[in-house]
């Protein structure tokens, strides 16, 4: 009976000290996990926060312009306004445009910057072929002038670097 006792400690003790070394192993492995490339969904998210900032830019950019007076040469009477509800649309769609440039951006690690400053492409052309003709304003916003086509590429100009800079400051290192 006594040597039964024995028998049955050791094996909880024998279980005991694999069931250790199974919790080891497991917070190894989540450490490697951690370590290991982001996914899609991940990267998506942190881009959607990169092109919120990036949005910011141009808002705060677009506000610098007109506190210049440059706004008013190129044929804009105001700049993007602060104040809520306005705010909110560009800072939404400059996060929805983040996540299509969380899509590629583990492809365009090595020149992430050079991808950011080309992205503001994409944006400006769903701008000037898409938003401005559908709200009146003609292709390319011309309807305002050539001047104000202008303005659009100058006040947009740092959003692409301005999100791939959030998104390489949020990401560190390895996308």
């Amino acid at each position: 009976m006594n040597t039964t006792k024995m028998s049955q400690e050791s094996k909880v003790n024998e279980g005991g000290t694999d069931k250790q070394g199974r919790e080891v192993s497991t917070m190894e492995k989540d450490s490697n996990t951690m370590n290991s490339a982001l996914t899609v969904t991940q990267r998506a998210a942190i881009c959607f926060a990169a092109g919120v900032i990036g949005a910011a830019a141009v808002v705060l950019f677009s506000q610098i312009l007109f506190g210049l007076g440059l706004s008013a040469t190129l044929g804009v009477k105001a700049p993007v306004s602060l104040k809520s509800p306005d705010i909110y649309k560009p800072l939404f769609w400059g996060g929805l445009w983040g996540i299509l440039f969380g899509l590629f951006i583990k492809s365009a690690w090595n020149r992430l910057y050079l991808a950011g400053f080309l992205y503001v492409l994409a944006p400006l052309t769903a701008l000037f072929l898409f938003f401005l003709p559908k709200g009146g304003l003609g292709y390319f916003g011309l309807h305002n002038g050539p001047m104000f086509t202008v303005y659009l590429v100058l006040v947009n100009l740092p959003f692409g670097i301005v999100t791939a800079l959030a998104a390489r400051a949020i990401i560190g290192r390895h996308p």
